[in-house]
């Protein structure tokens, strides 16, 4: 199916906060300071910028990780809550015939007559 025009964008959605956004951050992060820290090792050349470079780079990985995952649980606690809340309000009552029983047309076929 063709298109004559590209669709675009509104920007009026918001994505929701999810721990996508911190897994995301943390790998750029980690990817952009990999990068600077072998560039770095590349124009020094020396051996004692390689070591220092191979001990930096994955415990700065770990603690960016580290950081990111806490933060990033932490502020899905009342993210999680708030969904639950939401949930939960969504809920509708059951339809309960004046008998006082749980009626449901899928289940117990139609409505029962009334006098």
């Amino acid at each position: 199916m063709k298109r004559s025009k590209a669709p675009i964008a509104t920007g009026s959605h918001k994505r929701p906060l999810s721990l996508w956004n911190f897994v995301r951050f943390a790998t750029l992060l980690n990817l952009g300071v990999t990068l600077a820290m072998l560039v770095t090792a590349v124009i020094q050349g020396n051996h004692e910028t390689w070591i220092i470079a191979a001990v930096l780079c994955p415990v700065n990985i770990l603690v960016v990780w580290i950081v990111a995952l806490t933060i990033g649980c932490l502020a899905m606690i009342p993210v999680g809550i708030w969904r639950l809340s939401k949930r939960l309000a969504r809920q509708g009552v059951g339809k309960v015939t004046p008998q006082g029983q749980l009626w449901d047309r899928w289940i117990d076929g139609p409505e029962p007559w009334r006098p």
